[in-house]
């Protein structure tokens, strides 16, 4: 047994010299902040005589800053076990992210000690279920022909990524039911002011669309997931893909571009959709360039 822990930001093992792996416990990569939280339980669960956790490697997205700060026992966002382990978790941490090979070299050599002695007591952690709201203040396009399932779509978006106020959630959306050119601006309390004017137009800019915070039960338990289920028509046409290209249609039926099939090509149409059809184009490109020739666009389905 040894007594050293070591984290891979964004790197493989077989990109760490075989020597400093035969003195560590344990050599895993991770990429997400959450991956902390699989640490702490190992380290308690699993690896109780481990005193010295080693984070190497680049830090591309930051989730290294979060990992280092709850294993010294800061309970920040990433952390899903009681605040209490972190807190008593008690590991040296040595912190070489964006540092090279011979630092980490050095760093084991110095540290490393085999061991039989318990750093803690063995504990089972609990994790909490992940349930979480990440603010994105950017507006948003919400579309469907159905005002109800508009509205559905409106509050689930609000839950997921809405801002908060001292009283509210909200969030700046575009919510469109016709491909008119009517618009309305104005607040929208999407619980109790539904429609907020959309009747009358094609748009409404809901700057903000909002739930108020005594109201959060009532708008969770209006999230219907069938609504996500229904076929709704983009009214930007639709698209045809053939073996080397992809034809655009308008909703009559013209005949609107010939796209070359390429890669880019296909991720630069979806960007311009609606998610349900963008994601529709997307596994439909998959299917084709698994399937080949046996590929017939929509009817591949019927074949698993």
């Amino acid at each position: 047994m040894t007594n050293l822990l070591l984290i891979l930001l964004w790197l493989s093992r077989d990109q760490i010299s075989r020597s400093i792996l035969e003195k560590v416990a344990y050599a895993g990569t991770v990429y997400t902040a959450d991956a902390v939280n699989t640490v702490i339980k190992a380290l308690y669960e699993v690896y109780d005589y481990v005193d010295t956790v080693i984070v190497y490697g680049p830090d591309i997205n930051g989730a290294g800053e979060l990992i280092v700060e709850a294993l010294r026992g800061v309970c920040n966002d990433a952390v899903r076990a009681p605040c209490e382990y972190v807190k008593s978790l008690s590991v040296r941490v040595v912190d070489l992210r964006w540092r090279g090979e011979e630092e980490l070299r050095r760093a084991v050599e110095a540290f490393y000690k085999p061991t039989a002695e318990a750093a803690r007591p063995r504990r089972e952690v609990p994790l909490e279920r992940p349930n979480k709201r990440l603010t994105c203040w950017a507006p948003h396009v919400l579309y469907d022909d159905d005002l109800e399932a508009l509205r559905v779509k409106a509050i689930d978006y609000i839950l997921t990524y809405g801002a908060e106020s001292r009283d509210v959630l909200y969030s700046h959306l575009a919510l469109q039911r016709r491909p008119g050119g009517k618009y309305l601006a104005r607040p929208c309390d999407v619980l109790e002011d539904w429609p907020c004017g959309l009747e009358e137009v094609d748009v409404l800019l809901a700057t903000p669309a909002y739930i108020h915070k005594s109201r959060l039960e009532v708008a969770m338990s209006t999230i219907r997931p069938e609504v996500y289920g229904r076929d709704v028509y983009d009214p930007r046409g639709n698209f045809v893909l053939t073996d080397s290209s992809l034809y655009h249609y308008s909703p009559r039926g013209v005949l609107l571009r010939q796209i070359e099939l390429t890669d880019i090509n296909m991720r630069r149409e979806a960007q311009k959709l609606l998610p349900d059809h963008a994601f529709y184009l997307g596994q439909e490109y998959a299917a084709r360039k698994i399937l080949r020739d046996k590929y017939v666009q929509d009817r591949w389905k019927l074949q698993l």
